[in-house]
C-alpha cells in the first residue's frame, strides 16, 4: 500500500484484533491495520486482492456505502487461494467509505475448534443462549449432565432443562435484565434445581454472564451439579447428629450420681408420705385432713420425680434436628433444673442473670441446651478441682449483643484455661480432665457453627473463665413462616 494511504485512522484500526480495512465506494483501500497488511501486502483495491465475482462485487460494495444492505461475501484471495469472509455494514465517514473485516475461514474454524475443545474439556456444563433463551451451544459435560444429544438441545428453549416454577419465571428474568439491567442470576449466580431428560430434578449452581462482542446479546451459563455435594452434606449432618446424641448420652452418664440423688429425694419423700398415710388409716380417729395433706405432698413429690425423668428423656432422646422459635431465658431456666443436682453434689451455687424481653432465636433447643449444659458442667468441674478455693458461685447470664445476636455466657471461679491449651480448647480429643474424652467442646463448636452462631472464651483476672455462645436473632421472615 502506498505511503499516502497511511492515515491517523490506522491508530484506531490497530486496536482492533482482527484484519480490518477502510475502502471507498469504488473498493479502493484507504486505510488498514497491520494485521491486514501482513496478510495482503500493499495492494490498493478490493478487486485486486480478491477474485472478483463479476461487477456485482463492486456494485454490492457501492450499494452498502450508500446506506443499502450490509456487505457480506465469501471471497478467495488472489495470491494464495485462501477463503476469506468480508463483512461491512455502515459508512464510517461523509465520503461513505466502509470499515470492513477480512476474516480467514480457515483460521476462524481453527479458533472455533480450539474453543470447542476447551469447552468440552471443562468439568462443568457450559451453555450459550441468546436473548430469547434459545440454546446456541452446549459442551459435552452439559450433554452428559442432562442426558440429551446436541441435536436435541441446540435450537431448543433453555426452559427444557428446568422444573417449575423456574421454567415459568426464566424468560421474565431475562426480559427484566435486558430492559432494566437488574440482575437476579446474571452476573451473580445462585443455587437452583435442574431437570434432566429422564425428568429427574437435581440441585445445581448456576453462574450466568453476558457474552460481549458476539454481535447480538448472548449469555453463557456454567452449571455445576450439586448432587454429590448435597449427599455429602447430608451424610456429614447425620454424623454430626449422631455425635451430638452420643455426647448427650455421655453427659448423662457422667451425671449419674447427681441424677440418682435428684430422683432419690422425691422417691424417699413419696415412701415416707405413703407410710404416714398407712399409719393414719390404722387409727380409729378421723384423720381425713391429715390424709388429704399427706396425699397432696405425695403427689407433688411424684410429679417432681416425673419431671426429672422427663427432662432426662427429652435431653438424651435421639431425634432429627428440629429448629423452632426459642426463648433463650426459658431454655436456660429449664436447663438449670437439669444441672441443679450436679451443682449441689459439688457444692456449687448457680446464679442466673437473665436479661428480660430478649428476642427469640431459631434453633434446636435440645442441642443448644446440650452446649449450655456442657459449659455449666465444665465450669462446675473447674471449680471442684480446686475445692472452690476462689469461690463457689457460677453465673449463667443472657444478654443481647450488637449486630443482631443474643449471648448466653457461663462464668466460673476456677483457674481458667492454661496458656498451653489456649489454641486447643475446641480441638477434638483435647482435654484437661483426667477422665475426659475431649469431644464435648468440639461437638459444641460444631453445633453452634451449624446454627450460624459462635462459641468462644476468655480468661478472667485474677482467676476464672467465661465461656459464651451467641446465636442470631430470629428474622421477621422466619417469624412469619
Amino acid at each position: 500500500m502506498e505511503a499516502q494511504l497511511v492515515t491517523p485512522v490506522e491508530s484506531t484500526l490497530e486496536r482492533i484484533p482482527l484484519p480490518v480495512f477502510v475502502a471507498d465506494r469504488e473498493g479502493n483501500i484507504t486505510s488498514a491495520n497491520s494485521l491486514f497488511l501482513s496478510r495482503f501486502g500493499e495492494s490498493g483495491t478490493l478487486a485486486n486482492l480478491f477474485q472478483a465475482d463479476g461487477p456485482d462485487l463492486i456494485s454490492a460494495w457501492r450499494d452498502c456505502c450508500m446506506g443499502g444492505a450490509a456487505f457480506s461475501r465469501t471471497l478467495i484471495a488472489t495470491d494464495n487461494g485462501e477463503t476469506f469472509r468480508i463483512d461491512a455494514e455502515t459508512p464510517v465517514n461523509p465520503q461513505q467509505s466502509l470499515l470492513a473485516c477480512a476474516q480467514s475461514l480457515r483460521e476462524q474454524q481453527q479458533i472455533e475448534s480450539r474453543a470447542t475443545a476447551v469447552l468440552d474439556a471443562a468439568v462443568d456444563a457450559i451453555l450459550i443462549i441468546d436473548a430469547t433463551g434459545t440454546i446456541l451451544s452446549i459442551n459435552k459435560a452439559g450433554l452428559r449432565l442432562f442426558g440429551y444429544t446436541a441435536d436435541e438441545l441446540i435450537g431448543s428453549d433453555l426452559t427444557r432443562l428446568m422444573p417449575e416454577p423456574d421454567r415459568s419465571d426464566h424468560q421474565h428474568y431475562i426480559e427484566r435484565y435486558l430492559g432494566t439491567g437488574e440482575a437476579r442470576i446474571i452476573g451473580i449466580g445462585r443455587e437452583l434445581a435442574a431437570q434432566n431428560a429422564a425428568g429427574q430434578v437435581f440441585p445445581i449452581y448456576l453462574a450466568v454472564s453476558e457474552v460481549e462482542g458476539a454481535g447480538s446479546r448472548c449469555f453463557a451459563g456454567i452449571v455445576r451439579d450439586l448432587s454429590e455435594q448435597r449427599a455429602q452434606q447430608a451424610q456429614l449432618h447425620e454424623q454430626q447428629q449422631r455425635l451430638a446424641h452420643i455426647g448427650r448420652l455421655t453427659t448423662m452418664g457422667e451425671m449419674t450420681a447427681s441424677i440418682a440423688h435428684e430422683i432419690n429425694q422425691p422417691l424417699t419423700a413419696i415412701a415416707l408420705y405413703a407410710q404416714a398415710c398407712q399409719r393414719l388409716l390404722g387409727r380409729d380417729e378421723d384423720n381425713t385432713e391429715k390424709l388429704r395433706s399427706a396425699l397432696v405432698k405425695l403427689n407433688d413429690q411424684a410429679l417432681r420425680a416425673g419431671a426429672v425423668i422427663e427432662r432426662i428423656q427429652r435431653f438424651v432422646r435421639s431425634q432429627d434436628e428440629h429448629r423452632e422459635p426459642t426463648d433463650i431465658n426459658t431454655l436456660v431456666q429449664d436447663l438449670t433444673h437439669l444441672a441443679a443436682g450436679d451443682a449441689r453434689l459439688h457444692d456449687v451455687q448457680i446464679i442466673l442473670k437473665l436479661k428480660p424481653h430478649l428476642p427469640q432465636t431459631l434453633c434446636d433447643p435440645v442441642q443448644i441446651q446440650q452446649v449450655a449444659l456442657n459449659l455449666i458442667r465444665n465450669a462446675i468441674d473447674a471449680m471442684h478441682e480446686i475445692n472452690c478455693r476462689h469461690g463457689s458461685t457460677l453465673i449463667v447470664a443472657t444478654t443481647q449483643l450488637d449486630g443482631g445476636h443474643i449471648e448466653l455466657s457461663v462464668t466460673d471461679q476456677g483457674e481458667g484455661v492454661p496458656a498451653e491449651a489456649a489454641g486447643l480448647v475446641f480441638t477434638p480429643f483435647h482435654t484437661t480432665k483426667k477422665d475426659g474424652m475431649g469431644m464435648g467442646l468440639s461437638i459444641c463448636k460444631s453445633i453452634l457453627s451449624a446454627h450460624d452462631g459462635t462459641l468462644g472464651y476468655q480468661n478472667l483476672e485474677p482467676h476464672g473463665a467465661r465461656f459464651a455462645l451467641s446465636l442470631p436473632v430470629m428474622r421477621s421472615a422466619e417469624i412469619s413462616t
